[in-house]
Formats: C-alpha cells, structure tokens, sequence
C-alpha cells in the first residue's frame, strides 16, 4: 500500500455560470480526498455579501460507470455554501485566505482562495482514511464536473472578473479493492417552501437502498443572492412509519443548530441574515465573531450507534433494506415567503460492488 497526493494538470477558468469541461480523475488507486481550490480575482466593495468566499461553486458532482453519482451536490445555487459548512464541521477551517500580499481580504480588485474538500470516511484528519473511498482503479471512467455561480454573487456591488479551479486527489495505490470497501453516494433534493406547516407536516422520503451517514440542511431566503435564514424551519423529525412509527429524533430547529454545533465544535461568524455591512471592507468569516451558525444543521446518524441495532458508530444509519420512503424527514415550516428554498443533501454509503472486488 502506498499513499500519494496527486495534483491534476487540467484546471478549469472561471467563466460566470456555466458547466466548465468535465475533468477526468485519476484512475490508479482508491480515492481516499478530492480538493478543489477556486484562485479567485474579484472587484469588491464595502458591502459583502453573507457567504461570500464560499459562494463560487454552483453545483460539484463526481459521477462514475453507469452515472454513480459520488458526490451528487447539483440541483441547487451556490451549494459550495453547503461544503464549506461540512468542511468547518469536519476540519474546524474556513481554508479561505487572501492573496499573498494581503493580510486580510479588502475591497477593490483583489484575489482569494477558497478550498473545498470532499472526504467521504469517517476520519477526515486522515486524508487517506479508507473508512470509506471512490474505487477508482476499477473503474472505466471517472468525472468531476463543476459549474459557476454568476459573477455578482460576492458582493452586492462587485463581481468575480477571473479566476481558475485547480484539484488534488489523495489516493491509495498498490492496493487491490477490498471487500466490504465502504464506497460515498450523495444526492440534494432541494424545493421552494410552499406553504406553512405545522407538526412536522411538510414530510420527504429518506433514500433508501444505503447507509446514511448524515444529513445536511440549509435553509435560505427569496433574495437575488440568497441569504441563510432561521425562521422558516422551525422543528424537525426522523421517523420511521412502517416500523410502529418509530421516530428517531426530533428536533425543534434552533434545538439542532445547538447539537450540529455541539457535535461538531463549530461557530459562525459575524454578520449573518445579511448583507455585511457591520464588517465594512472586511470578508466574512475572516474577521469573525463566533456564534452557532444560520440556517444550516446537519444531524450525524452516527451519533446514534448502539440504539435499536440498526445505527453504526462509521456508516450511521443502516437503510440498506429499507425502501426509500420507508424513513420520513418532516418539516414544520414558519414564516414562509415565495421562493423561500430547502435543500437537504443525503450523504450515504454503499458497500462496493462485487465487480470491482480484487481489482
């Protein structure tokens, strides 16, 4: 078994909303960590935008043989917003920073990056974790495919005017696939709320058919550029219907913003459920004033382990017999306004599949 970092030669240049050339990943080892770090040069004001750096992503997949989605966060604006947050819980960073020459990140035409980092094990402090991998070696073709938000998304004066994506893998090489080889499988439904509704009324069917390690929540308002809001999700509840209707937990919202936070030692920062006027010319989340985040929880199925035998302390949620729509997520929703958005994104896992064993 040997262990190797690979930077990729193909980048990709920022072009505002579009869907940039797929780029081709390696295929020699299990691919344990995908980085991608976004070079950006944008014309800032003083007015910020919440959410700024991690706005430049629109949509991030990682697709496989037969369209198996790895990572599936597509279907939604500006979802590197909902990586950042996993990132912060996993590895307690931003990986945000400022051009070389700057100590902070200012207004007028200045450059920064932003990292993004998909680590599907349980150990993200280990970036050749093989808790759980992409079977890349055995596989006949592997793609990561990217699209930009629209220019204006930082600031509510500026723009981003260039910039480039560049990736790292980490991979395990000289190692035939595993048996048992925990493999991530990830999709987003995302909906414009509707209507209010009470006592967990607004009720989505839990994918089936795989592990669910946890579930991320974001929810935002109807602006332009949206911001991350608390008052349209008011409580939450897992339940299982066809099991006696078993419920697994049950939260009311500002009661699992304190959990996600808690599980995960993480703060958020200043200025959020608005523009940032009140850090003038400096970006969020480097001049930062802790607190629990707004608008995005996550509950941690492996927290769970050792109740009703059905939970495990690295995969989480065993739904590998379950139907999807045999597990129920419902919403109670308040203070609904047209185009008001949820996305809750499925992070599962999935044993290998025996083709690929031994390869």
């Amino acid at each position: 078994m040997f262990k190797n970092s690979k930077r990729i030669v193909d980048t990709g240049t920022w072009a505002a909303a579009i869907d940039l050339a797929a780029i081709d990943l390696p295929r020699e080892g299990l691919i344990t960590e995908v980085i991608i770090r976004a070079v950006i040069t944008a014309t800032l004001t003083a007015t910020a935008e919440e959410d700024t750096l991690r706005r430049v992503i629109n949509s991030l997949s990682i697709r496989g043989d037969g369209g198996r989605t790895y990572l599936g966060l597509s279907g939604g604006d500006q979802l590197s917003r909902l990586l950042a947050y996993v990132n912060k819980c996993d590895h307690g960073s931003e990986f945000s920073s400022p051009a070389a020459a700057l100590t902070t990140i200012d207004v007028g035409s200045t450059a920064f990056e932003q990292s993004f980092i998909f680590h599907p094990g349980s150990n993200p402090l280990d970036p050749f974790d093989l808790s759980a991998a992409i079977p890349a070696k055995a596989l006949s073709t592997l793609q990561l495919f990217l699209s930009t938000t629209a220019a204006a998304v930082t600031d509510a004066a500026g723009a981003i005017t260039a910039g480039t994506f560049r990736y790292t893998i980490n991979q395990v090489l000289d190692m035939p696939v595993p048996a048992g080889l925990m493999c991530p499988l990830g999709s987003l439904r995302g909906w414009a709320n509707d209507a209010n509704y009470t006592d967990y009324g607004y009720e989505i069917d839990v994918p089936g058919g795989a592990w669910l390690k946890r579930i991320w929540i974001m929810c935002q308002d109807e602006t332009a550029i949206p911001i991350r809001k608390n008052d349209q999700i008011a409580a939450v509840r897992l339940r299982l219907p066809k099991a006696a209707n078993k419920e697994v937990a049950a939260w009311l919202w500002r009661d699992l913003l304190v959990e996600s936070a808690k599980n995960n030692r993480l703060n958020g920062w200043s200025g959020e459920e608005a523009a940032i006027g009140l850090v003038a010319s400096t970006r969020p989340g480097l001049n930062s004033v802790p607190h629990i985040p707004v608008g995005l929880a996550m509950i941690d199925l492996r927290k769970f382990a050792g109740y009703d035998g059905i939970f495990h302390p690295g995969y989480g949620m065993n739904l590998t017999n379950f139907q999807t729509g045999d597990v129920k997520l419902g919403l109670t929703v308040e203070n609904r306004a047209a185009g008001d958005d949820t996305y809750v994104y499925w992070e599962q896992l999935q044993p290998v599949e025996t083709q690929y064993v031994g390869r």
